[in-house]
C-alpha cells in the first residue's frame, strides 16, 4: 500500500519502521540547520520564561533588598533554555504522533520538522541538548545559591518530560494551561526568589498569580486556535473539550482576573504601584480585544499568538514595575540602599 511522505514530498518509498504507518523517511529527511534550530526553540514564546525571572528579581529587590546581576543572567538563561527544550520536544512528540502534518500545519515557524524536512532524531537530540545547556547555564546559580536549588531544576526537567511524553502527556490533557501557568509563572518565580534571597517565601506563589494567568493565556490561545486539529488527533485539551465560544469567554475572564490579581497584590504589598494600574489595564486590553475579535479561528492563529504574547509582555512588565515600586514603601534609609543596588545592577547592563 502506497504511503504519503510525512514531509509532504509525495509518495513515500522508505520502508516502514516497526510496522508504523508513518515511516522515518530517511531518504527525505535533511540535516540540522540554524534556521531549523531557531524555529524549534521558538524565540517568540520566550516571554513566558523571561517574565517570571524578571518578576522574581523585582520582588526580591522590593521585599528583601537583594539582587545579583550575574545570578539574574544565570537564572534567565536557564529558564530560556528549559523553554526551548519544552518547545522542541513538544514539536518532536506531536510530529511522531501524527498531530502535525503538512495538511494542518499552516505556520512554517510552528512546524519546523515538517517545513525544514528535519530528521526527527535530530529534533530529539536538539531538545535534549537544550536541557544540557540549561544545566550549564544554571551552574553559577547552584554555586551561588546552594545545591538546594537543584531540586527546582529537577522538578523543571520532570515537568518538561511529562509535558510531551508518556501515554497521557500534559499537553494532551485539559490541565495543560494550569500546569504551564503554575510551573512557569509560579514555581520559576519561587525558585528565583529563593536564589536571590535564600528564603523560601510561599507568598511569591500568590504574588505570581498575574504572571501565571498570562502564561496560561498563551497556552489557551494556542490550543484554542488548534481545536479542530487537536480533536482530529485525539488530544483532549481544554478548548477541545469546551468548544471555541466557551474558550473565548474563559480567555476574557482570565485576562480580567490577571489585572484584578495585580491590583490586589499591589494593594496588599506594593501600594505605590497602584498608580500604574490604569496603564496596566489599558495596555493589556487592546491585544485582548483583538484576540476576541479574531475568534481564535485557525486562520487567525498567527495574529492571535502575536497578540497574546504582546499581552503577556505588557502585563508582566507593568506588573514587575508595580512590584519594584514597593521600594517606595520602605523607610527612606532602606529605600536609598535598595536604589543604590538597583543603580549598580542597571549600570552592569551597559
Amino acid at each position: 500500500m502506497e504511503r504519503t511522505c510525512r514531509f509532504g514530498a509525495g509518495p513515500c518509498k522508505s520502508p516502514a519502521r516497526r510496522g508504523c504507518a508513518r515511516c522515518m523517511a530517511a531518504d527525505c529527511a535533511k540535516g540540522l540547520s540554524l534556521k531549523a534550530v531557531m524555529e524549534l526553540a521558538a524565540p517568540h514564546t520566550w516571554g513566558a520564561s523571561v517574565a517570571p525571572v524578571a518578576f522574581a528579581a523585582a520582588i526580591s529587590l522590593a521585599m528583601y533588598g537583594r539582587f545579583s546581576a550575574p545570578l539574574f543572567y544565570s537564572l534567565l538563561l536557564t529558564s530560556i533554555c528549559l523553554q526551548c527544550a519544552v518547545n522542541t520536544l513538544n514539536d518532536y512528540a506531536d510530529f511522531m504522533k501524527g498531530v502535525d502534518t503538512p495538511e494542518n500545519s499552516t505556520d512554517p515557524t510552528d512546524a519546523s520538522i515538517i517545513y525544514n524536512r528535519l530528521d526527527p532524531k535530530l529534533a530529539l537530540c536538539t531538545g535534549l541538548g537544550f536541557i544540557g545547556l540549561a544545566f550549564l547555564c544554571g551552574l553559577y546559580a547552584l554555586l551561588a545559591a546552594g545545591v538546594e536549588l537543584a531540586l527546582f531544576g529537577a522538578a523543571g526537567a520532570l515537568i518538561v518530560a511529562l509535558y510531551s511524553f508518556g501515554k497521557s502527556p500534559v499537553s494532551w490533557l485539559p490541565i495543560g494551561e494550569a500546569v504551564s501557568g503554575v510551573a512557569m509563572g509560579g514555581v520559576i518565580s519561587l525558585a528565583c526568589v529563593y536564589a536571590f534571597t535564600g528564603a523560601l517565601d510561599l507568598r511569591v506563589m500568590a504574588l505570581s498569580v498575574p504572571v501565571m494567568l498570562s502564561i496560561g493565556l498563551i497556552m489557551l490561545t494556542n490550543n484554542g486556535s488548534d481545536i479542530e486539529r487537536d480533536r482530529a488527533s485525539g488530544r483532549r485539551t481544554l478548548p477541545a473539550l469546551i468548544g471555541r465560544d466557551r474558550t473565548l469567554a474563559l480567555h476574557a475572564a482570565m485576562a480580567a482576573a490577571a489585572v484584578a490579581a495585580a491590583a490586589a497584590a499591589s494593594f496588599a504589598y506594593f501600594r505605590p504601584g497602584l498608580a500604574l494600574l490604569p496603564l496596566l489595564a489599558a495596555i493589556t486590553a487592546f491585544p485582548e480585544i483583538r484576540i476576541i475579535r479574531g475568534g481564535l479561528a485557525p486562520e487567525a492563529r498567527v495574529a492571535s499568538m502575536r497578540d497574546v504574547m504582546r499581552l503577556h509582555w505588557r502585563l508582566s512588565l507593568a506588573y514587575s514595575l508595580m512590584a519594584a515600586s514597593g521600594l517606595l514603601s520602605y523607610r527612606e534609609s532602606e529605600a536609598t540602599g535598595f536604589m543604590k543596588q538597583f543603580a549598580q545592577w542597571a549600570g552592569s547592563l551597559f
